[in-house]
């Protein structure tokens, strides 16, 4: 075969496309598993390999392993470019975003410090490196400074929504709200977030969006009325399992401790957690578009007074946030978008935490809500299944 200049080099080849075919064809993540390794085996022998048949052999087994989700794997078939091409600064890009992927934020780190070393202007490594600086460091102002380099002008391949929303969190954390707002208003206006004030990242784009939604005018009325009806069965629920509760981990937490204590995640039942609360699973599983979201959670959320949560937005437009309020609400406040309003004990809002919200406990004891996540009611049933889980 053209390209591969052995007998053996072809013959892995061809062992490495059947494999491929048949997992394609069977949709077998095991043989799917199996081609990845036999086109490794093929690019062990790289140095008998054509320009042309390397890049060919090493694309569609990056693509492979991409769809596999192993992106650790994808470092070797890297390496083995880089090497080959050494001038082609996409190649280093393109090892650091698999290195994120495969949560190895230090090797990517390296990965970036190495590609600025020979390109220093690059603004794909540059926007790497402000997101390692803002979340591995806290290392903010040298973070906006990375991102403001990537993204001068708008123009450039790092012109992506995660920087944009990075830059503009950055700014956020050092307090600086008017730049912030600024990058936000240039990212809605290119078309990274649907608006200035929802910046989410994962979106339908054709939803509704509105801060503040009227429980009474989606399908979920049935589920609030429930929810409201046991309120103190499930107080008692949220606070005998306080021992099970751990903290926030986004560090979205500016002063004060937060914690909270998840039911469902991504549409799944954590293991054993509904044990500990009976009746508020019993009620969530009622409604298949609040156990069944798989963008969202069921979660106690504990604060204690003196907290405040930063403004920040969620990921996705695909869902609605209940709260139900349980204990110590008085003088808790919760503000999205432009909009601040109180918790209630015993009393369900709704909000679509897309839209930047920020909270404070300025009352006394632990406030606990529950936090119901449930489909916006314009996506299909489609929709609803075929979206990746977040």
């Amino acid at each position: 075969m053209h390209g591969v200049r052995s007998c053996v080099g072809r013959a892995r080849w061809l062992v490495a496309r059947a494999l491929d075919a048949q997992a394609e064809a069977q949709r077998d993540n095991r043989l799917l598993s199996r081609a990845i390794a036999a086109y490794l085996d093929v690019l062990k022998l790289n140095e008998r390999l054509t320009d042309a048949r390397l890049l060919q052999i090493a694309g569609r087994t990056l693509d492979r392993i991409r769809f596999r989700g192993n992106y650790l794997s994808a470092e070797p078939v890297y390496r083995l470019l880089i090497r080959r091409f050494p001038d082609v600064v996409d190649y280093r890009n393109n090892l650091t975003v698999s290195l994120l992927m495969a949560n190895r934020a230090d090797l990517a780190e390296e990965v970036i410090k190495e590609t600025l070393r020979t390109w220093p202007d690059d603004r794909v490594a540059l926007a790497h490196l402000g997101f390692i600086l803002k979340t591995q460091h806290n290392r903010n102002e040298e973070a906006v400074e990375a991102f403001q380099k990537a993204l001068e002008g708008d123009l450039g391949p790092a012109t992506e929504s995660r920087f944009y929303y990075h830059l503009g969190d950055s700014l956020l954390l050092l307090n600086r709200f008017t730049e912030a707002h600024e990058v936000h208003k240039r990212g809605a206006k290119l078309g990274h977030f649907l608006s200035p004030s929802q910046r989410s990242l994962y979106n339908v784009h054709r939803l509704k969006s509105r801060p503040w939604w009227d429980i009474e005018q989606t399908p979920y009325l049935k589920l609030a009325r429930a929810l409201e009806k046991s309120w103190e069965d499930i107080l008692k629920e949220g606070q005998a399992a306080q021992a099970l509760y751990e903290k926030e981990k986004e560090g979205l937490k500016e002063r004060g401790e937060w914690s909270q204590l998840d039911l469902f995640v991504r549409g799944q039942e954590v293991p054993g957690r509904c044990k500990k609360a009976p009746v508020t699973c019993s009620i969530v599983r009622a409604e298949k578009a609040a156990a069944g979201c798989r963008r969202g959670q069921i979660k106690f959320s504990a604060m204690e007074a003196g907290t405040h949560v930063r403004p920040h937005v969620g990921p996705t437009n695909c869902r609605l946030r209940m709260h139900l309020g349980l204990s110590n609400t008085k003088d808790t406040y919760i503000r999205v978008d432009q909009e601040t309003r109180q918790w209630q004990v015993g009393k369900v809002f709704m909000f679509d935490d897309s839209f930047e919200h920020e909270v404070w406990h300025n009352g006394t004891g632990t406030r606990l809500v529950l936090i119901v996540d449930v489909w916006h009611p314009a996506l299909s049933a489609d929709e609803r299944r075929e979206l990746p889980p977040i």
